[in-house]
């Protein structure tokens, strides 16, 4: 099977969009969530739940709200690549790890949920979560890197790891032919069984433009995102829905969210924030750049997921009064037609993550909407890491960066102290209730919350598309922001083809 990616990737454990489909394949962790968001175990025995006894709650005099314990198992049989047994070491290690990596990181927030890791045996180690904490994602925090490859190497070593790891996946690295490709061949030992195929071989291309072609001419089998994006609709179904190739498509739990600075900017004032909302024309938007099959979202979660509701009313589009809110916030009409306000101009900067031209041509699009209220917005393109690092200090006008929202908590988190304090007793309320049906009504009230206080404005819901073989069966798209490559173990051709 031939998988192209667009862009080569300067390491596979890295977060840049061409490294995650590698990642996915060669990687693997004690637990992992399946289409439908279930846990399933991987290099672990089960998944550690309250029913099955492998996670309980302890309470004491110090902590009357309890705190969250799990016990994970390795499997007698979890191996990494090089035959090496797994072991509670390995999840230790990893553990520390996660707790060095980048603030803005989400396995740096998942790693804070834990108050410790212990080491049980070998084979079992202890998460103790923080006091009062219910968090329903709690299995996913427990990883495994290879402590007898890693423990004190140099950061050369350290490096050369993460471009070509050696990991516990169903896949291994093979080969690396910097500017043309990769072999990864199957790990014969991998818990879940030997994989179907036999390799899968990567071929590298300059752009998605050459992915597509490649997709064409019968060079590719498979290829998902980055590589291509749902912006590519009108394109696909020209040639990605006939009697070789099918194109798949699934709405995504994530968001691209427009994010307003919070420091010394215009975007303080609700009532811009809000002339923005009413300026932008975002099923305009949705139905020019994805041919109308993205959904524009009204709060910062999104179905299917369990928490969310959209409880205010759909967004519109509606110029003049926004115009009339800028007036209100003292800002006149001045040369070139951009808005003033004294010595002030509206002129800003919207910064756009790359990694996704959809996300670019939206940004572009915001600007030109922002122009016709009189708000001159410049578009500068910056690495997604930088612009979250940016976001996170709050010192900036206008972002916009994709937001993963199949973790409420997390998503929610992400607003803690910029949408009003009773959103912020709400989320604590919600961290701490013991029920799904609570936490819910809990979410509610923090979504309508969130969207009158408008720290930020949902342009779309994310729209994943994959082209695959109709003869390749197996494929499984997940919504939780997973690569395609998730469950490639389990893909296999039919009888009878190549």
């Amino acid at each position: 099977m031939v998988l192209g990616i667009a862009g080569e990737p300067r390491a596979i454990l890295s977060d840049e969009p061409s490294a995650q489909i590698l990642q996915a394949a060669v990687t693997e962790s004690l637990v992992r969530r399946d289409p439908d968001g279930g846990f399933v175990a991987r290099l672990a025995t089960e998944v550690p739940t309250i029913a099955n006894g492998g996670a309980r709650i302890v309470t004491d005099a110090a902590t009357p709200g309890g705190r969250l314990v799990a016990t994970f198992e390795l499997r007698s049989d979890a191996r990494w690549q090089d035959g090496e047994p797994i072991t509670a070491d390995d999840v230790r290690f990893a553990f520390d790890d996660d707790r060095t990596a980048p603030l803005t990181t989400a396995r740096r927030w998942m790693s804070e949920r834990v108050e410790r890791v212990e080491r049980i045996n070998d084979r079992t180690v202890r998460f103790t979560y923080r006091a009062g904490e219910r968090w329903d994602l709690y299995p996913l925090v427990a990883r495994v890197l290879p402590a007898h490859v890693l423990a004190g190497v140099s950061a050369d070593k350290r490096m050369q790891y993460l471009r070509e790891p050696m990991h516990a996946g169903p896949f291994a690295v093979a080969a690396w032919i910097p500017g043309f490709g990769m072999t990864l061949s199957a790990f014969p030992s991998y818990v879940g069984g030997a994989p179907s195929l036999g390799r899968i071989e990567v071929r590298f291309y300059s752009d998605r433009g050459a992915v597509v072609d490649a997709l064409r001419r019968g060079e590719v089998d498979v290829a998902g995102a980055p590589a291509v994006e749902a912006d590519l609709t009108r394109t696909l179904d020209r040639f990605a829905d006939g009697p070789r190739l099918q194109a798949l498509y699934k709405a995504a739990n994530a968001i691209e969210m427009l994010r307003f600075g919070t420091k010394n900017t215009v975007f303080t004032d609700l009532r811009v924030r809000q002339a923005v909302e009413l300026a932008l024309d975002r099923r305009a938007l949705v139905e020019t750049i994805f041919a109308g099959r993205a959904r524009v979202p009204r709060s910062y979660l999104v179905a299917p997921l369990w928490a969310a509701t959209e409880p205010l009313d759909a967004p519109h589009l509606d110029r003049e009064s926004a115009r009339g809110l800028l007036a209100a916030a003292g800002f006149r009409t001045g040369r070139l037609g951009i808005l003033e306000r004294g010595a002030e101009r509206m002129t800003v900067t919207l910064q756009v993550a790359t990694g996704s031209q959809a996300r670019i041509d939206a940004g572009r699009r915001l600007s030109g909407d922002l122009a016709s209220v009189g708000i001159a917005a410049t578009v500068l393109e910056r690495s997604l890491a930088d612009v979250l690092d940016t976001v996170s200090r709050g010192d900036f006008d206008l972002a916009l960066v994709p937001e993963r929202t199949d973790d409420p908590q997390l998503a929610s988190d992400r607003y803690r102290g910029l949408a009003g304090p009773w959103f912020d007793v709400l989320l604590e309320a919600a961290v701490a209730a013991p029920e799904q049906a609570e936490k819910r009504s809990l979410y509610a009230e923090m979504q309508r919350v969130w969207a009158e206080s408008l720290p930020g404005l949902p342009l779309y819901q994310e729209l994943l598309v994959d082209v695959a073989p109709r003869n390749l069966e197996g494929i499984q798209p997940s919504p939780n922001g997973d690569p395609l490559t998730w469950n490639a173990r389990d893909w296999r051709f039919t009888p009878g083809s190549n």
